[in-house]
């Protein structure tokens, strides 16, 4: 009663906390946030603030937030959620802190607004996120087998995919029109640079590329939802995250098909030497994807150690003769456990280092090979690479899935009192 006399002074009060609810949420989930952590963020805020019952109902497309006061009066609203929004690891960060510190001390309903906004207005520069992209797009080409003169290319082509992003995304209808048009024009620029300089190799520098657009963790995260019952936003997740990913291969595939040209392979043989390099590929990659996800520089080594080390103990596996999809969730289950760790340790969110450490997991080159297999009307190599692309996510989801139910058992386990 007390919280609510000092902090919810009416039904006006009221309509602008709830408000400030869905403006955590909705930027919660754009920013890369799982539903079932923004659902429990905002449940434990609307509790704090004095409130006999909250119910939030999230999905990836809507959040429905009901919140009743012990005064006969309760206040319902809803937030539609038409677009995905870039991870933002700060924003993630400092949307959950605000939680934790209001939940455990409230303030009044005005500066939660004020603070909220000021969240909201923090966005990263452009040149970071370039610069994040064009990092990824050339460590992930070396990863993927590509040499230097490859890698450097990629780099070229990654600014093709920033001029389409700041001056194409506003203005088209749909995420999926701007990845289709975004992949064709890139695709078409790796092609006819192909023609003029000899010897490189368009498919890892096009992988390398691809690893930029793909929405990898949506599919992963739409799989984990699956796993722990949230239906109905999995299903959601899921059909937007692999229509926009088939857009973008539809993008390659079409480019190539216009520009007909000699389309090689490196055909890489992985010996020490190159299995160093991808490692290293590994770290660095996901170090590009710790700026495009506006992470804090003092958490990126963690990060970086952790993409080195899911894609070690992946090759560890393998070497032990395991199969894709035991290697791929033995390296998910590593890095959830590692994130969790280092979480607790830094006081943040596990989302936002396990995310890009789990990032050489994704499977871009089997996206990128499946619409190849389409243009050279090989269905079984199709079908052969949707098989590993649909068992790289799974696994991935289910380590990550296996991390997050031990660390809720261990939470529930009686601790001893000291």
């Amino acid at each position: 009663m007390e919280a609510e006399k000092n902090y919810i002074s009416g039904k006006q009060d009221a309509d602008i906390f709830v408000r400030q609810l869905l403006n955590i949420g909705e930027a919660m989930y754009q920013s890369g946030g799982e539903i079932s952590r923004i659902e429990n963020s905002l449940h434990r805020l609307g509790k704090a603030y004095g409130a006999q019952h909250v119910s939030v109902y999230a999905i990836t497309s809507s959040i429905l937030i009901t919140v009743e006061f012990d005064n006969d009066y309760s206040v319902t609203q809803n937030r539609r959620i038409t677009r995905r929004g870039a991870i933002d690891c700060t924003k993630m960060e400092s949307l959950n802190q605000l939680c934790r510190d209001c939940a455990a001390d409230p303030i009044a309903v005005a500066e939660l607004k004020e603070r909220v906004l000021a969240i909201l207005q923090e966005k990263p520069g452009e040149l970071q996120r370039y610069i994040g992209q064009l990092i990824a797009a050339t460590m992930f080409t070396l990863f993927f087998g590509g040499d230097f003169k490859d890698a450097l290319v990629a780099g070229i082509a990654v600014l093709v995919i920033c001029a389409m992003q700041k001056w194409v995304w506003s203005i088209c209808s749909s995420e999926l029109f701007f990845n289709v048009a975004c992949s064709f024009v890139t695709g078409t620029f790796v092609s006819l640079i192909n023609r003029i300089v000899p010897g490189l190799h368009v498919n890892q520098i096009l992988i390398g590329d691809i690893m930029v657009l793909i929405p990898g963790v949506a599919i992963t995260n739409s799989i984990r939802y699956i796993l722990s019952g949230d239906i109905i936003s999995s299903f959601e997740k899921l059909m937007d995250s692999l229509m926009q990913a088939f857009g973008i291969a539809a993008g390659f595939m079409l480019s190539l098909m216009l520009v007909k040209g000699n389309i090689t392979d490196s055909g890489i043989t992985y010996h020490a030497l190159e299995r160093a390099v991808q490692l290293l590929a590994a770290a660095l990659g996901t170090w590009g994807f710790c700026i495009i996800y506006n992470m804090r520089k003092k958490y990126m080594a963690v990060s970086m150690v952790g993409g080195f080390l899911c894609w070690a103990t992946f090759l560890l596996m393998q070497y032990g003769g395991f199969s894709i999809f035991v290697s791929t969730l033995m390296s998910a289950f590593v890095v959830g456990i590692y994130g969790e760790i280092f979480a607790y340790i830094l006081k943040v969110p596990t989302t936002i280092l396990f995310i890009p450490a789990c990032l050489p997991l994704i499977p871009g080159k089997n996206l990128y090979y499946s619409a190849m297999a389409i243009i050279a009307s090989d269905w079984t190599g199709f079908q052969d690479n949707i098989v590993l692309l649909i068992l790289y996510a799974v696994g991935i989801a289910i380590g990550l899935a296996v991390v997050v139910e031990l660390e809720r058992i261990v939470k529930k386990l009686p601790r001893k009192k000291r």
